[in-house]
């Protein structure tokens, strides 16, 4: 009996030309990549950001942060926030995180002040 199928092959990544296609492939691996991000955040703890804006005339921006995208932003751009209060169940992930960059400088200037 014949194979009705070739089975799997490679697929050259070029992007599409039909407009309403690549928005309802868009829209579907947007929502999968949005479903990975949360369960790496729930699985692993991570916290993440991610910005997509969609291709064609709609250009919309569309994000996912845990624990919220802006405090993220902030924090790769290296602005200092203030703290929330202590109710805050990620306050205790935003102080170890400062801390952690202020012992890293600490120990650079040791290390160049024991170099001279």
């Amino acid at each position: 009996m014949a194979r009705l199928s070739r089975g799997r092959k490679k697929v050259e990544i070029v992007k599409m030309k039909n407009e309403s296609n690549m928005q309802v492939t868009f829209s579907k691996h947007r929502a999968g990549l949005f479903k990975k991000a949360s369960e790496l955040c729930t699985l692993c703890g991570a916290e993440i950001a991610i910005v997509v804006f969609s291709p064609g005339k709609a250009n919309k921006v569309y994000s996912f942060g845990h624990p919220s995208v802006e405090l993220l932003v902030d924090r790769f751009l290296g602005r200092d926030l203030p703290l929330r209060n202590d109710d805050d169940r990620h306050n205790h992930l935003i102080r170890a995180q400062r801390n952690s960059g202020q012992r890293g400088l600490n120990k650079e200037v040791m290390d160049m002040q024991e170099s001279f």
